[in-house]
This record gives C-alpha cells, sequence and structure tokens, in this order.
C-alpha cells in the first residue's frame, strides 16, 4: 500500500508540473484582456523574479563592458607612453646632433684660421683617476700622431700629446702639474713659463716682480719652446700675488678650454709655425 501511494504521489506531482507548465506556457497565446485571476498571480509572482533577474544580468553586462573599455584604455595609455618615450629619445637625438653640429663648424672654422697641418681628433677617455691631468683620443701612430705635438680646440690650447700608440694617444692638458708651456703676455709681452696648477688653472712662472701684469690680461703661446706655434691662446690672468722677499711673482692663470669638457680637438704637427693674428686680438 505505501509504494503503491508512493508511486501515485510521484505521478500525480509530474502531472501538476506539467500543467502549471503548459499554462504558464499558454499565456503566450492569449491576449492581455482575457488574463484570469491564476494568471494575473503568475506573471505578478514571476515578473519582479524577472526583473531582478534582468537587471542582474545588465549589471554584469555593464562591468563586463567597462572594464574591457578599461583594458582598452590601459593598453591605448601604454601605446602613447611608449610613443613618448621614443619621440623625446628623438629629440634629445636631434638636440645632440644640433649642439655637435655646431661644436664641429666652430672647429672647422678654427682649423681654416691655423697656418698648419692638422689632424681631427674625437676624445674617448678623460682621466678619472685624478692622478694626472690627461685624456685620451682616437687618433695614434696609424694617423701620423707623434709625441708632443700641440693638441688644441676653437677656445684655444688644450695640452701635447703625452705618448702614442697604433690608433690612439694620450694628451697632457695644460692644467696637468707636468705640463710646461712658453708663453708671453700679449699686452705687453712680457715672458713667461705656464704650469699646471690643478684641475681648474694654470700658474705663470718666472714673471719678475717689477714686471707689468694686471688681471685680465691674456696669455699666448710664444712659439719658443718647438712644440706650440705662436699665438695661440693660453688662458687669462686672474690673480697676481707679489712677495718682497721673492724675485718673482705668483700668477694664477685661468685657461680659456673648458678642458673637462672636451669632445673634438686637433692635433697640430710639428714644425708648422702660426702667426699671432689668428688669435684675434
Amino acid at each position: 500500500m505505501t509504494e503503491w501511494w508512493r508511486r501515485l504521489r510521484s505521478v500525480l506531482l509530474i502531472l501538476v508540473f506539467l500543467s502549471v507548465f503548459l499554462y504558464i506556457f499558454s499565456l503566450n497565446f492569449r491576449p492581455p484582456a482575457r488574463m484570469d485571476i491564476l494568471q494575473r498571480v503568475v506573471v505578478e509572482s514571476l515578473g519582479p523574479i524577472i526583473k531582478t533577474i534582468r537587471n542582474s544580468t545588465g549589471f554584469v553586462e555593464d562591468i563586463i563592458k567597462e572594464y574591457v573599455w578599461l583594458r582598452q584604455i590601459n593598453h591605448e595609455n601604454e601605446w602613447l607612453k611608449e610613443r613618448v618615450v621614443a619621440l623625446e629619445q628623438k629629440v634629445a637625438d636631434y638636440q645632440e646632433a644640433y649642439i655637435e653640429n655646431l661644436r664641429l663648424r666652430r672647429l672647422l672654422d678654427f682649423k681654416s684660421t691655423i697656418h698648419a697641418e692638422t689632424i681631427a681628433a674625437q676624445v674617448v677617455l678623460h682621466d678619472l683617476t685624478g692622478w694626472f691631468q690627461t685624456l685620451v683620443v682616437d687618433k695614434g701612430f696609424e694617423n701620423s700622431v707623434a709625441q708632443d705635438m700641440a693638441v688644441v680646440n676653437d677656445e684655444g690650447v688644450v695640452g701635447r700629446i703625452l705618448d702614442v700608440s697604433d690608433r690612439y694617444a694620450r694628451v697632457l692638458l695644460i692644467t696637468d702639474p707636468g705640463s710646461s708651456v712658453d708663453a708671453i703676455i700679449q699686452r705687453n709681452r712680457v715672458r713667461g713659463v705656464l704650469s699646471g696648477k690643478d684641475a681648474n688653472g694654470c700658474v705663470l712662472k718666472y714673471v719678475r716682480g717689477n714686471q707689468d701684469v694686471q688681471v685680465g690680461d691674456l696669455i699666448i703661446t710664444s712659439g719658443k719652446d718647438g712644440i706650440f706655434p705662436k699665438g695661440l691662446r693660453l688662458g687669462v690672468v686672474q690673480g697676481i700675488f707679489k712677495d718682497p722677499v721673492d724675485l718673482f711673482q705668483k700668477i694664477e692663470v685661468k685657461p680659456l678650454v673648458r678642458l673637462s669638457a672636451l669632445e673634438e680637438l686637433l692635433i697640430i704637427k710639428r714644425d708648422m709655425n702660426m702667426p699671432e693674428e689668428m688669435t684675434g686680438n
């Protein structure tokens, strides 16, 4: 009896479910004006649920659309950032090329004023130890560079060739204590020897205390040391110190060449003279 009732109950439940389903389905084929009480109950009950589901679906859809849009914007922003970096690098390259062009143009103009054969070179290394005021250039024996050749740029004297390899050479700067250049004061031809003091300056030695020297005087090469042609600019006097018991004055000189910023320079072959008029003073 129990088993029979269980089977009958299952059949009845299936029939009820099918009846409800068919009834709901039939609502699609009846005009709204003929909706009865049961239809209204079903519609009013299921309506809010369907609306909630629809709203939830729309909300999720909006979130997905916004996420996709944000992802797309993020990709575009990354691309734009990369583009900006690339353009900034191009601008920097153009500026560097422009500045280099100006330097080379000045060096070329200066070269045309030198009555001597020159070798153009680029600085490849500055001495970083601080022990010596030297630098290395990219010209050597293969380019006919030899020891003790004068090194200059459009601002004035840089130094002289210290030693040479096949493709490179080391330059001793005029600020090195081991450097010495036979020099004169352009204004009155007072002679002395310009020696290096430190990275920032030089001293003009062996000028007697009674000689006329003034701050701002231009110091040029005398051409009497067999290395530097006559008339090359060396520096300007920036300090004068006289000691009553000392035979010579102490004269501090500021080099005209910005030695720490050198990039291109000219090597002058020996046994060539340069007229004093090339200094432009």
